[in-house]
């Protein structure tokens, strides 16, 4: 994965699950030489902390608990590593539209969602079920 070009999808889209593991091994956004980390100490409910431990370090294949957290911190904060033009572009929507980032991803899920819904080999399968994991 190297510094290779990117693969591509379909009319030239980049892969998502490529993107997404290219800018894993490209490296973490580094912390300022003269900024240590700081401790930020939180309390979380049993269903958070189980997601932590059994869907988001496995996922992103860390050994703490701190780990995972911290990488979707930073995640958040730098628009999922998306290259600047980009996240100018999909900031000034969220400026526009008066949401935060959270509330722009969720915004975007729905209408995934709703694509997902309307297409139209989802009639010959018939409804899809829906099943929902511990969050």
């Amino acid at each position: 994965m190297g510094g290779g070009p990117a693969r591509s999808g379909p009319k030239g889209v980049l892969d998502g699950v490529f993107y997404l593991a290219f800018t894993w091994t490209i490296g973490r956004t580094p912390l300022p030489e003269d900024e240590a980390l700081k401790p930020l100490n939180v309390k979380v409910p049993s269903e958070d902390l189980y997601f932590v431990q059994e869907v988001l370090k496995p996922a992103l294949g860390v050994s703490y608990n701190a780990e995972a957290v911290r990488e979707v911190l930073v995640q958040l904060r730098t628009c999922f590593r998306l290259p600047r033009y980009v996240v100018e572009a999909l900031e000034a929507e969220m400026k526009a539209k008066k949401l935060n980032i959270l509330g722009y991803v969720q915004e975007l899920l729905l209408r995934r969602y709703e694509a997902l819904r309307e297409r139209p080999d989802r009639a010959k399968k018939g409804p899809a079920h829906v099943s929902r994991s511990p969050r």
